[in-house]
Parts: C-alpha cells; sequence; structure tokens
C-alpha cells in the first residue's frame, strides 16, 4: 500500500509541478471523499443566498423532493509540500487542490466535475510568509472560525454579510488571483499574535449588452482589485480577539458596477478548557450603493468535545439590512440556528448529523409571512 501511495504521489507531483520542485520537496498527496443525504423543509421558497441546499448535487435539492445526495463539502485531490532553501533561513512550499464532483461522472470525461480550489506557492521564514495564487481569505481565518465550523450548512448569517462582496471575496472563503503575507496562525490561540495582509490582483468581469444589444465583457480596470488586513491577539492560549477589514476597487468602462463594498469583521473565541470553547463574530458590510446602505450579522458559538471521538458545535445568529424587509435584498435575518454532531470512526473516517435553521422578517420578497427554512443533513467523510 505505501508503495502505490509513493507511485501514486510522484505521478501527480510530476504531472502538475516542474520536476526539479518535484525531485526536491517530498510532495504530499491528501485528499476526502464526502457524500451526505440531504432534506430541506422550504415550502417558502426563502433560503435564498443563505442555505445552498443541493450544491453539488445531481440534480439540486428543494422542498418537493423527500431528500438528496450532496457532495456540498467538496470531495478533493491535492498535492503540497515544502522545501528548505540553502539561503536565509527561507522554506519554499506549495499547495495544488481540486474540488472533485464525485456525484457526477460524465461519462467517465473530465468536464466540469473537476476545479481549482487552491493553488499557490509560497516563501517563508521566521519573520512570516508571501504567499501568491488562489488561497484561503483571512476573513475565515481570523473571523468566521470564531462561531461557524460546520463542514457545510451553519453559515447562514456569514453568507448573509459576505454574499454581497463581488468576485471571489464573496461567501468569504477562498480567494482567487492573490498575494498575501501572514505572520503567525489565527487557527487557534498558540500564537500570541497573527497577522495577515492580502491584495487581489486583477479581479472583476461584467457582462454588459453594447448599442446592438449583443452581450460583451468588461474587465475591472484596477490593478489592485481588494485589499484585506487582519490580526489576532491572543491571551495564554485561552482568550483570541479578533479584527478584520476588507475593501474593493472597481473601476469599469461603462461606469456602472463600481461599487466598492466594505467589510468590518470583529470577534473572539474563549477555551474554557479542552473539550469546550465559546465564540462570537461580528460582521459589518457597507454596500457602497446610492443610499448607502448597510447590512450586519452577529453570531454565537460553541465547540464540544464529548470524548470517545464525539464532538459537536451549536450556534445562533440573526442579520438586518437597511433596506425594505419585504424585498429579498432587504430581508432581516430574524434568527439562524445551526450545528453538527460528529462521531470519528477512526482517525480517517466520520459520520455526522449537520442542521441548519433560518427564519427571515417580513414577506422577505417571497410573499409569505417571517418565511422559514430547515435543513438537516447525514453525511460520511473519509480522509487520505
Amino acid at each position: 500500500m505505501n508503495m502505490k501511495r509513493n507511485v501514486l504521489a510522484l505521478a501527480i507531483s510530476g504531472g502538475l509541478l516542474a520536476a526539479p520542485m518535484a525531485a526536491t520537496a517530498g510532495p504530499e498527496v491528501y485528499g476526502l471523499i464526502d457524500i451526505g443525504l440531504e432534506s430541506i423543509n422550504d415550502s417558502d421558497a426563502a433560503s435564498a443566498n443563505e442555505i445552498f441546499a443541493g450544491f453539488n448535487s445531481a440534480g439540486g435539492n428543494s422542498d418537493d423532493r423527500d431528500f438528496t445526495l450532496s457532495n456540498a463539502m467538496q470531495s478533493r485531490l491535492g498535492v503540497r509540500g515544502s522545501e528548505d532553501l540553502d539561503y536565509g533561513g527561507l522554506t519554499a512550499s506549495y499547495n495544488i487542490e481540486f474540488a472533485v464532483d464525485v456525484l457526477n461522472e460524465l461519462g467517465g470525461g473530465m468536464g466540469n466535475s473537476v476545479g481549482t480550489r487552491l493553488g499557490w506557492a509560497a516563501i517563508g521564514g521566521d519573520w512570516g510568509t508571501i504567499k501568491v495564487g488562489s488561497q484561503w481569505q483571512p476573513l475565515f481565518e481570523f473571523g468566521a472560525w470564531n462561531a461557524h465550523r460546520t463542514d457545510v450548512h451553519g453559515y447562514g448569517s456569514y453568507f448573509y454579510t459576505t454574499g454581497l462582496m463581488s468576485n471571489s471575496l464573496a461567501f468569504g472563503f477562498r480567494q482567487s488571483s492573490a498575494i498575501s503575507y501572514q505572520y503567525g496562525s489565527a487557527w487557534g490561540h498558540s500564537d500570541p499574535f497573527a497577522f495577515n495582509v492580502t491584495l487581489g490582483i486583477g479581479e472583476g468581469t461584467r457582462t454588459v449588452e453594447d448599442e446592438d444589444g449583443e452581450e460583451m465583457t468588461l474587465a475591472n480596470e484596477e490593478s489592485i482589485s481588494s485589499v484585506a488586513v487582519a490580526g489576532q491577539y491572543s491571551f495564554n492560549q485561552m482568550i483570541s480577539v479578533n479584527a478584520v477589514y476588507i475593501k474593493e476597487f472597481n473601476d469599469y468602462a461603462d461606469g456602472l458596477g463600481d461599487e466598492e463594498p466594505e467589510l468590518i469583521n470583529v470577534g473572539a473565541r474563549y477555551s474554557v478548557n479542552d473539550a469546550l470553547e465559546f465564540g462570537i463574530n461580528y460582521t459589518l458590510v457597507d454596500t457602497d450603493n446610492a443610499d448607502g446602505d448597510k447590512r450586519d450579522s452577529v453570531a454565537i458559538g460553541s465547540f464540544m468535545d464529548f470524548g470517545n471521538g464525539l464532538d459537536g458545535h451549536l450556534g445562533f445568529a440573526t442579520g438586518s439590512d437597511d433596506r425594505d424587509e419585504d424585498t429579498l435584498e432587504g430581508r432581516d435575518l430574524d434568527l439562524n440556528v445551526y450545528g453538527f454532531v460528529r462521531q470519528a470512526l477512526s482517525d480517517r473516517t466520520n459520520v455526522r448529523v449537520e442542521f441548519e435553521h433560518a427564519r427571515y422578517d417580513g414577506e422577505a420578497g417571497t410573499g409569505a409571512s417571517d418565511p422559514s427554512a430547515t435543513l438537516v443533513m447525514l453525511a460520511l467523510q473519509h480522509n487520505f
């Protein structure tokens, strides 16, 4: 088995990386397969951009179905590695990761069933790390992690605000075409101080119609299309406080779509002990539209380790928008409840139940009074 794994690692790295890097950097092949059985109750069609039912399912999912299979966690295959350089104590590293739609075989062809999740090269030392390429946004590490840790469903309030950002910044996970500098890590409390600044480079397109009614694509003329600054300070490896600021820069030839939204996120985490942690996360987005409308959300999460491979997560959130609550764009998120219970079956395999509920004030663009949606998913995950 080890021989097969080494051969696979060499084969993949040889096809994706330059020969000298593959020979010296010791590539590691990794991945996971995650498939869930998902059911949603959404008779008012309320979920919109907060609960993504049927994401990466063969035919989507809706209230009309009893259940469907979901690959929303995005099964994946990746290669990563690092190399100590004979210069100034520097280390070079890289990561290429692909999402694989395991529920869509497309006749055995590649088609759209494989897509890039991560693709970066980095160089670093004691002073920090500079990373170039498609990478995780600092907002997720320095913000969302405070209160959202489900694998798939449980990000309703997070999507409620981050969904107003543009391009790959939308929904707050990974970012395309970026250059970042980071010192320390914000994933836990181990580093007393962590800092990140990320520049989005040349991102942004929009489709418009010309004088003849033909569609044409305009590119954002800004070279630096966004900037993000994030920081975290930790006390006694128990308490961490953090903040993130993001600003977009948009300039299109027709002068339309030039809004430049801003996002501010502040939060904190407190580890009571090794088995219990609490976190809070507040996010505000200024849409930069003509009326200066804003949208915000606040989430409180708890994380529990029950022992014997059993852990859980429970969170509560709410959100509000300056615009008319009886419209889809202005609806208030009255309540968002989410979480999971997960049982490890081995070091690499687990089974979990995820749930999420969202309720809105007003008609929320659905025609129903205070519409709501509830989703439950049973999933099996294997890591390798």
